[in-house]
C-alpha cells in the first residue's frame, strides 16, 4: 500500500508536470485543487464536477468485475467439469468471441438491436441509457440503467478468466486430495469447491494485470450508454463531443486541465484496485504472504 500510494504521487507529478504548469502540481498535491474545466466563463471547477460523478464510476467498475469473476469462476467450472460436451464447445466459443470483440462495437450492436426508440427489436427494459439515477434515489431505474454496462464491460474480462480458472480446476480435478474428498462421500458441490478454490489466486493476480483495459472499457460504455461518470467526460475533454458544462461549447476544443483531471483519476483506479488485488492475492497464497512474491 505504501508503494502504491508513492506511485500515484509519482503519476501526479508527471501528469501535471509533462505540460508545463508545475504551479498546479502543488495546487494538486496539498490542496487538491485541480484547476476550473474549459476555458469560459462559467465554466465549474474539476472538484466539483468529479464530486458528482465519481460513484458512477465506481458503482460499473465494481459491478463488472464482480460480474467477470462470478461469471467467468462459473463457466470455467462447468467446462472443467464438462469437457468435449457441445455446451462446453459453445461457451469456449462464446467467450472466444467476447474476447476478441471491441467493447464499443459490442455496445453499440446491442443499442441498435434493442434500445427502444430506433432498436429493431426494441426492448421495454435495460436499454435507456438516460435513466440513470442514484441507487438509494430509485433502485429499479439504477439497476435498469446499469446491468446492460455491467454485462459489457464484464465480458471480456469474464473470457479472460474462464480461459484462465478453467486450466487450473481440470488440473485439480485430477489431484489426489480432490478424488479423495470423493471418495469419502463428499457432495458433488463441495468436491467442486475444493477444485475450484486454487483458482482464486491466479484470477486475483490477472485482475491487477487487466484493470488498465478494463477502465478503458469503462470509458467506453460510459459514452455510449449515457453513464453519467467522470470518465464519460473523457470525449468532451479531448474535444471529440460537444461539452455540456458551457452554452455553445465548441467541438474540437482540447480541455487540457480536464485531461490532467481524468488521467490522475483514471490512474487512481487502476492503483486503487491493483492494491487490493495484491493484498487479496497474498491472503490466498500463503507463498505471497511468506516470500513477498509468487513461488513457481
Amino acid at each position: 500500500m505504501l508503494f502504491a500510494a508513492g506511485a500515484l504521487v509519482v503519476l501526479t507529478a508527471i501528469v501535471y508536470v509533462m505540460f508545463d504548469v508545475p504551479h498546479r502540481l502543488e495546487r494538486v498535491l496539498f490542496h487538491f485543487d485541480f484547476g476550473v474545466s474549459c476555458s469560459y466563463p462559467g465554466c465549474p471547477p474539476i472538484t466539483r464536477l468529479w464530486g458528482r460523478a465519481w460513484h458512477a464510476d465506481v458503482y460499473l467498475l465494481l459491478g463488472g468485475l464482480v460480474l467477470g469473476v462470478t461469471a467467468g469462476l462459473a463457466a470455467a467450472a462447468y467446462c472443467a467439469t464438462h469437457p468435449r460436451t457441445l455446451a462446453t464447445r459453445a461457451l469456449e466459443t462464446i467467450a472466444l468471441i467476447l474476447y476478441s470483440l471491441p467493447v464499443y462495437l459490442f455496445a453499440l450492436g446491442l443499442l441498435l438491436l434493442f434500445e427502444p426508440a430506433f432498436g429493431v427489436l426494441p426492448s421495454p427494459v435495460f436499454f435507456h441509457p438516460e435513466d440513470y439515477d442514484a441507487p438509494l434515489a430509485n433502485p429499479w431505474h439504477f439497476f435498469e440503467a446499469m446491468l446492460v454496462p455491467w454485462i459489457l464491460v464484464a465480458a471480456p474480462f469474464g473470457a479472460v478468466v474462464m480461459r484462465l480458472a478453467r486450466v487450473t480446476i481440470s488440473e485439480e480435478m485430477g489431484s489426489d486430495y480432490v478424488r479423495t474428498a470423493a471418495a469419502k462421500g463428499l457432495s458433488r458441490r463441495e468436491v467442486l469447491r475444493q477444485a475450484v478454490r486454487p483458482s482464486y489466486a491466479p484470477v486475483a493476480s490477472l485482475i491487477g494485470a487487466w484493470v488498465p483495459t478494463f477502465v478503458i472499457n469503462m470509458v467506453l460504455v460510459e459514452f455510449v450508454f449515457s453513464i453519467p461518470g467522470f470518465l464519460g467526460l473523457s470525449r468532451r475533454a479531448f474535444g471529440q463531443a460537444p461539452g455540456t458544462l458551457v452554452p455553445n461549447e465548441p467541438v474540437g476544443h482540447i480541455d487540457i486541465v480536464m485531461v490532467q483531471a481524468l488521467a490522475l483519476w483514471t490512474a487512481l483506479l487502476i492503483i486503487l484496485v491493483s492494491a487490493v488485488a495484491d493484498v487479496a492475492l497474498a491472503v490466498l497464497d500463503p507463498r505471497v504472504r511468506s516470500t513477498g512474491r509468487p513461488v513457481g
